[in-house]
């Protein structure tokens, strides 16, 4: 390729790319890598004078030529779906990316993907999603497209629609408003069902037909739904600052949930103040995070028959800000907001610091530290995790790691392969909440933890509840089959310690052997420790 384009570029496309191309101002090929031959007809290495507008078929031409346009030397746009080839009988669909590079802007530079690299069915469409897999998408595109162009906050909106009000949406209608929307978004992927009644998209702000009367207009004329809009400016909005992105995208969360005051009347009307008391709530856990106003405290869980301490549960506190409820939401917001790994990141540190701290004095005790199921789905979080075990590989008989799932997890065979690289390196895993929500059977066949933790709400009433006993009594015996140690929560009496010993459950957790404290002491098990 003549040393034209960059390495790392060349060597992104060699990745996800089938075919790659520099471009002039004009379009004109001026080198071409990949699977040339069959698709432009020319020699690796030269465009042999092709024009790539001349390749594509007409109603392709204008979307790559406006995506041109919208280059500013720091973002890419992609993947528009292209049909490319020498004449109408030998085009080939492709996903198309495209770029400027800040030091040669006379260049454009574009990749070719088939739509199979890019995790589509052959005809381009997206495989079947689930529409909480489809808003996270969302999502995450919504916040790269500002990591990339910050700029991008002066040409664009951001607008949501509900259908909420209006009779349930067949699948044929939601399909149909999503693709109406995706044929208006910026870029041209760059919109999305967020729930069943709910959509979003981003959209330049001159598009008239992207202003809510023509949305609503177009909707009720394509599939005689009818919808309520609200648009958020971007700029007034300042979502290129990272805090600002992070409080739209929980006002989305929330309006994607039905949450009380974010209904699309409301975010039309409130937007500045919804996203500046987010903002706010956003800078409050950050300075948690810097100044490190957190503590853990400690639950015993113990050996059901023993009655002796097998290990600790950590647990954060935090110094709570005025404008933070509870714990549970302290949590729950660094959630949605993208914040649960830094936070993930400093407990495990500190029970690291705790554990060598002990074992200087003379001896520690096991410590379980818990991480949400969203740190875990983060590449980055995983990578720094990772590394992080194996350079304290000294502690894996101390340390072992609970995931949460206050937060639903969505891919569970990329999970399943954290989960083993964790206990490749000697780490124990445990699920938390199990039998909660969707912490269920799906979730015991998927990860092969080294243990599971029963949600306490069986446990609670199963004294009482012959139900509640037949569901543990199932559990502990799959769990035993499967060779998955248990542990028992909510143990506030000694009727509930009797109840799941004659069980079979292996450990417990609950007041009856113990509040969580600041210290780290062996649990008294009978009265006493009933009475703490």
């Amino acid at each position: 390729m003549g040393g034209k384009v960059p390495n790392r570029f060349l060597g992104y496309a060699f990745c996800v790319g089938d075919l790659l191309m520099e471009l002039d101002q004009d379009f004109n090929i001026v080198n071409a890598d990949g699977a040339v031959k069959n698709t432009i007809g020319a020699a690796t290495g030269s465009g042999a004078g092709s024009n790539f507008i001349d390749l594509l078929e007409t109603k392709g031409r204008g979307l790559f030529k406006k995506s041109i346009e919208q280059l500013t030397g720091a973002n890419r746009i992609g993947p528009l779906m292209l049909n490319v080839g020498r004449s109408d009988h030998m085009r080939e669909l492709y996903g198309a990316f495209v770029a400027k590079l800040p030091n040669n802007p006379g260049a454009i530079f574009v990749v070719l993907s088939r739509p199979q690299r890019l995790g589509l069915n052959p005809d381009g469409s997206k495989k079947t999603q689930t529409t909480d897999q489809k808003k996270q998408g969302f999502f995450s595109a919504l916040e790269d497209l500002f990591d990339q162009d910050p700029s991008l906050e002066d040409k664009v909106q951001v607008t949501v629609l509900d259908t909420g009000a209006a009779p349930e949406l067949s699948s044929s209608q939601q399909n149909s408003i999503e693709a109406y929307l995706q044929s208006l978004s910026y870029g041209g992927n760059t919109a999305s069902r967020v729930a069943d009644d709910k959509f979003a998209l981003v959209h330049e702000r001159e598009n008239e037909e992207a202003s809510g009367a023509s949305l609503k207009a177009a909707i009720a004329q394509q599939t005689g739904a009818e919808v309520t809009t609200a648009t958020i400016d971007a700029r007034e909005a300042n979502l290129s600052q990272k805090d600002n992105m992070r409080a739209l995208v929980f006002s989305l969360q929330q309006f994607t949930e039905d949450s009380e005051g974010f209904d699309a009347e409301s975010i039309q009307k409130n937007c500045q103040t919804l996203i500046g008391e987010t903002t706010e709530r956003v800078k409050a856990f950050r300075k948690v995070l810097d100044e490190g106003a957190f503590s853990l405290v400690y639950q015993p869980i113990v050996h059901m028959k023993k009655g002796t301490t097998h290990h600790f549960e950590a647990l954060t506190r935090f110094d709570l800000p005025d404008i933070m409820k509870s714990q549970w939401e302290m949590i729950r917001f660094a959630e949605d907001v993208g914040l649960i790994d830094d936070f993930d990141k400093a407990v495990v540190q500190r029970a690291i610091g705790k554990i060598r701290e002990l074992i200087r004095q003379g001896g520690s005790p096991g410590i379980a530290v818990n991480l949400s199921g969203r740190s875990l789905s983060n590449p980055e979080f995983v990578l720094h995790l990772v590394s992080t075990l194996k350079g304290n590989t000294d502690l894996k008989k101390y340390l072992s790691l609970e995931i949460t799932e206050s937060a639903r997890i969505e891919d569970l065979d990329a999970l399943a392969e954290v989960v083993q690289e964790i206990r490749s390196v000697g780490f124990k895993v445990y699920l938390d909440d199990f039998g909660a929500g969707a912490a269920g059977f799906q979730y015991l066949k998927s990860l092969k933890e080294d243990a599971v933790k029963i949600d306490g709400a069986y446990i609670k009433d199963a004294i009482n509840s012959s139900e509640d006993r037949a569901f543990l009594r199932s559990m502990v015996g799959l769990c035993k089959d499967l060779g998955i140690t248990t542990v028992g929560e909510w143990v506030e009496t000694k009727d509930h310690a009797d109840l799941l010993a004659e069980l079979g459950v292996d450990y417990g957790q609950g007041y009856y052997y113990g509040k969580p404290t600041n210290g780290l002491i062996a649990a008294r098990v009978g009265k006493a420790a009933a009475a703490e």
